[in-house]
């Protein structure tokens, strides 16, 4: 008998919770005090866990939040996974692997076709399956330094806002501004109670308003003191969310950011394709530095491969050649696509290009392409002819990018 048969995987009970939330903030070196409060206001409930059970004691931790996820500005369904954790006397005994094969199990079987998560340690889940299918830049920069190189007319204004009586301007706004996006996560009421309602709060927001009065784009950022006691300017802004429906919101919220004149630093994490590097005089002070972001797991190929949009009418064959983890996505998928309507079925044509499980997430979301994932030996492209215009075809219409932690 192995040491898993000895262990029980299941959700948690309502009065084991506690035991659970101990656990998980020991693993990551949470030092808080626990307090009913804070039980009862995490959103993770017990029918949400997956959870190793050793004699009666909780001695591995995971969970999911079920998300609905931007893809190509398309939506789909997916397992948020979060609080992965082991204790770790039990460390390398196979526990996080049985217990992400059985969420994996559970996706599947309620046709929610993709997992995603942010990694503690990438190393940890590629090993299931994970290919990183987002990154971002963070932005540490002095504004007053970051001022445009070109100048525009000022369209419509910004204006500071009570946080509380504009969370309904901003949840419509969040929406329209994703509705193209790529990455973006559609927010549950709870993350707004939680983000922008909990009396810890203490973020400030500006809305921009066009010149007909509607709002097109918002701000939320926390400002602060540096501690320094050097005389002169020694504020500091981070930037919670920063959203622009066109690009006079969009530089009408920057040039707010940099009306703050005892700023002297600002930070903030940006997309890849973010407009901000191709509109500032010295786009370097950004000192913008590379961060992995969000890892996805296709555990439907089929399912996931079918639900974005595509930039244009293809039909192409592709083999996914092993996956421990989903037996079920092995085999070979003929993609027929108008750009909007799709067909995915298994055949026995020959394939187009051959790609592993974890580049095929870093793929279909558009992080990066086939030549690529080829280039770094996680695909082989066996139709030279067509490369081209396959990565054409898994291009997206803008970069993946989710700043919402989970």
């Amino acid at each position: 008998m192995s040491f898993l048969d000895e262990v029980e995987f299941r959700p948690i009970k309502a009065s084991e919770r506690r035991e659970f939330f101990n656990l998980e903030r020991y693993v990551f070196a949470d030092e808080r005090k626990l307090t009913e409060e804070d039980e009862a206001a995490d959103p993770l409930r017990p029918e949400m866990t997956t959870v190793a059970f050793h004699n009666g004691r909780i001695i591995a931790t995971s969970g999911g939040f079920p998300f609905r996820l931007k893809l190509n500005g398309n939506t789909i369904r997916a397992d948020g996974v979060t609080s992965v954790g082991t204790d770790p006397q039990f460390r390398r005994r196979g526990l996080v692997r049985r217990m992400m094969t059985i969420r994996f199990e559970q996706a599947y079987e309620n046709n929610v076709a993709a997992s995603i998560l942010w990694a503690t340690l990438g190393a940890i889940y590629q090993r299931f399956g994970y290919g990183l299918a987002s990154s971002a830049y963070k932005c540490k920069f002095d504004p007053r330094f970051c001022e445009f190189q070109f100048d525009e007319p000022e369209v419509g204004s910004c204006v500071r806002s009570d946080r509380n009586s504009s969370v309904p301007i901003l949840k419509d706004l969040y929406e329209k501004c994703i509705a193209d996006a790529n990455l973006q996560i559609h927010r549950h009421d709870v993350f707004w109670q939680r983000a922008y309602l909990d009396k810890k709060c203490k973020l400030h927001v500006a809305i921009h308003y066009d010149e007909k009065g509607a709002a097109d784009g918002f701000v939320s950022y926390r400002l602060s003191e540096s501690r320094d006691k050097i005389p002169g300017p020694n504020q500091k802004i981070f930037v919670r969310d920063f959203f622009a429906r066109n690009r006079g919101a969009y530089r009408s919220l920057w040039h707010y950011i940099r009306s703050h004149d005892l700023v002297v630093s600002v930070e903030m994490w940006a997309p890849i394709d973010d407009p901000a590097f191709l509109m500032l005089l010295e786009p370097r002070q950004l000192h913008a530095s590379w961060a992995e972001g969000l890892w996805l797991r296709a555990v439907n190929i089929k399912q996931l491969t079918g639900s974005r949009p595509y930039p244009c009418q293809a039909n192409v064959v592709f083999e996914i050649p092993a996956d421990r983890e989903c037996p079920w996505n092995v085999g070979t998928y003929l993609l027929e696509t108008d750009g909007k309507n799709n067909s995915v079925t298994k055949t026995n044509q020959s394939a187009d290009f051959r790609i592993d499980i974890n580049g095929f997430a870093t793929l279909l979301t558009g992080q990066n392409n086939l030549s690529e994932l080829e280039a770094c030996g996680r695909a082989a492209i066996l139709n030279r002819a067509r490369e081209h215009e396959l990565n054409q075809l898994f291009a997206t219409k803008s970069k993946p990018f989710c700043n919402d932690g989970f």
